[in-house]
């Protein structure tokens, strides 16, 4: 390994923002940094201006740039950046957002101390979209020594802990050892990656620091409901992700976190059906009744349920969502939507 840590910065069309992202990340004050930068064909200019920081920058021979022959979507594009890494520890930066100058000082720093597979910073969350003011999410100061700990936590607290793949400072030899891989999706290919990863970690440090800020803004590929026509193919790619964590469940069904897991699953399918009701206008083409019934689906049986120890009359709510008739069933989802103000 060459570096102590690579900050690997996907590239796809961000020309209006990259120049402050890369001035983020080059003001780093630790100095053992490899700034690997994937252009994923976004053809706008972004990459001719990491060139320029290349050209200029007094760090810009740490600056490697990768080029890809075709759009392979960022999830294959992180798989990129995890092969090519020469880092003993990995960051995932954004192109549009920012981190603070002793970030990686400060996570490198307790994942050192401890050992730690990952390190999470806190972040604050600027909505360009909406106009609503920056929110905070603040993590404790906490560190997990053994195994589950730190996947108990993460699912126990998904609202706040925010589950993301940026803002951690991962061990890469623990990534490649845990055989971790993007599925290849242009949506929430982040949240399956992190969902296996936290149930991987046997160390983990959690930091209440804010050391990144995270841009919500029109046109970005995790925020597309501001179209005045929303394509019905990049919706179900979500459902794709869920369902591709719903079946790899099984493998966690003696875990104590599993009613967790799966009532975060079950959350989020449900916000998507709201999702797919409050927007069903725009979407084109039209998604059916049963295909929004079939996002509900619950694959565990209700016997499983009643031995849950957490979450029993939750996961059990949804898995009778997810039997009644489709109509009924839709019934119930824009009741409760429209009580949770999301539709």
């Amino acid at each position: 390994m060459n570096y102590e840590v690579t900050i690997g910065i996907p590239v796809y069309k961000a020309v209006d923002y990259i120049e402050k992202t890369m001035e983020s990340a080059l003001n780093q004050k630790f100095d053992s940094i490899e700034y690997l930068v994937v252009d994923d064909c976004g053809n706008d200019g972004t990459i001719e201006i990491v060139e320029r920081f290349q050209k200029e920058h007094s760090r810009g021979k740490d600056i490697h740039i990768l080029y890809n022959n075709s759009n392979l979507g960022v999830g294959m594009t992180r798989n990129r950046i995890l092969d090519e890494a020469q880092g003993q520890y990995l960051y995932f930066l954004d192109s549009d957002d920012l981190i603070e100058p002793d970030t990686i000082y400060c996570l490198v720093e307790k994942a050192n101390a401890y050992r730690a597979d990952v390190v999470y910073g806190s972040l604050d969350r600027n909505d360009l979209i909406n106009g609503c003011p920056t929110q905070s999410y603040i993590l404790p100061n906490v560190c997990f020594m053994s195994d589950d700990e730190m996947a108990l936590y993460a699912f126990r607290n998904y609202s706040s802990f925010q589950i993301s793949i940026c803002n951690c400072l991962m061990r890469l030899e623990f990534l490649r050892d845990s055989r971790l891989r993007f599925i290849d999706s242009a949506f929430w290919e982040d949240l399956a990656f992190t969902y296996e990863m936290v149930t991987r970690v046997r160390k983990a440090v959690l930091l209440s620091k804010i050391t990144y800020h995270y841009l919500c803004r029109s046109g970005s590929l995790s925020h597309y409901q501001d179209r005045e026509q929303l394509d019905k193919l990049e919706i179900m790619k979500n459902v794709l992700t869920l369902d591709y964590l719903k079946k790899k469940s099984k493998e966690y069904h003696k875990k104590d976190y599993f009613p967790y897991f799966f009532y975060n699953l079950e959350m989020n399918s449900f916000y998507i059906v709201c999702y797919i009701l409050k927007y069903y206008q725009r979407i084109v083409p039209t998604i059916s009744n049963s295909e929004m019934h079939r996002v509900l689906w619950y694959p565990v049986n209700v016997w499983q349920i009643l031995r849950f120890r957490h979450r029993r009359l939750q996961n059990l709510f949804f898995w009778g969502l997810s039997h009644l008739p489709s109509s009924l069933s839709l019934f119930f989802v824009r009741s409760l939507g429209k009580m949770k103000k999301v539709i």
